[in-house]
């Protein structure tokens, strides 16, 4: 199988130590399968179909761009949405007593609705504005879709869920601060690898959701369904609301210029719907682990699409 054959060769030369991937349609899975491992350090596990991965930024569009849509005004969000605020793309804001009041503070970079700059704290913005987040989660999405998917997974689901970072080296040189490094110490591993969703108590609406394949693509099976949300909804939010900007986003997703929709987390995940094909297609890799180095998961995304649509 041409994408098995790809990812071993990426496992082998080290761009991640395991990956999961689920591909199908609107109608449900097609193919699916685990290579390589969930744990390298300090122990090894393998990679299952039921091995759960840390989403990262999926949690983005995945869910609070879901309950976003459901619960609040569109037009008073949508500079959120689209990433033209005008807040600059991060800040350690676990380093200041109050996020929306540091965000409100230092956020602002340029003047909204000039530019895209893809920034977690507009999601952070939204998820202020959404009270008992993580119990909306479930009982909007993960009951409703029959998954089981979660925010803070309880200790006992740590063998079943893939490591990432040994501490949070990649966020201290990012911030310039080498301090940062010394709040987290030791494998991070069954806790939300981003330092802003950690500090908040385990999601900032920008991370923290803890899904298997299968139920990243029944998320994005119901948006292609438009199950969780009118029909005319979706539709606004996957079509292109940046036209003649630097970048082409919807309400939540980064959109193609061949019509897809999805988006990527840095832990190396991703989620890609091509609703011309009928194709959803869905990639978790822990390629932070052991460490965050710079690795080429663009390349091999797009590989790995190229590989599912050539198999459609």
């Amino acid at each position: 199988m041409l994408i098995d054959d790809f990812l071993r060769r990426e496992i082998e030369v080290g761009s991640f130590p395991g990956a999961v991937y689920a591909i199908g349609s609107s109608r449900g899975i097609e193919r699916e399968n685990a290579l390589g491992h969930a744990v390298t350090v300090p122990l090894r596990i393998p990679a299952t179909l039921d091995t759960i991965y840390d989403c990262a930024s999926l949690t983005k569009p995945l869910i609070t761009t879901t309950l976003a849509l459901q619960m609040l005004d569109i037009d008073a969000i949508r500079p959120l949405l689209t990433h033209t605020s005008g807040l600059r793309a991060w800040m350690p804001l676990y380093l200041y007593p109050d996020y929306i009041a540091a965000i409100r503070e230092h956020g602002p970079e340029y003047e909204p609705g000039t530019r895209v700059v893809y920034s977690d704290l507009n999601y952070v913005l939204l998820w202020s504005m959404l009270p008992d987040y993580v119990s909306l989660a479930r009982s909007r999405i993960f009951e409703p879709l029959g998954i089981e998917a979660t925010f803070n997974p309880p200790a006992s689901l740590r063998p079943q869920i893939a490591a990432t970072e040994w501490g949070q080296r990649f966020e201290a040189r990012l911030a310039g601060h080498p301090e940062i490094a010394s709040k987290r110490d030791g494998l991070i591993w069954g806790e939300v690898h981003d330092g802003n969703s950690y500090f908040a108590g385990g999601t900032a609406g920008n991370a923290g959701l803890f899904a298997t394949a299968r139920a990243v693509f029944r998320i994005a099976q119901a948006w292609a369904n438009a199950e969780l949300l009118p029909r005319p909804i979706v539709s606004e939010a996957t079509r292109n609301q940046t036209a003649g900007l630097n970048d082409s986003r919807g309400l939540g997703w980064l959109i193609s210029p061949t019509g897809m929709y999805g988006h990527t987390g840095f832990t190396g995940t991703s989620v890609w719907i091509d609703p011309e094909r009928d194709k959803i297609m869905v990639l978790l890799t822990n390629r932070v682990h052991p460490c965050a180095v710079a690795n080429s998961m663009q390349r091999i995304r797009r590989e790995f699409h190229r590989l599912a649509l050539q198999s459609a």
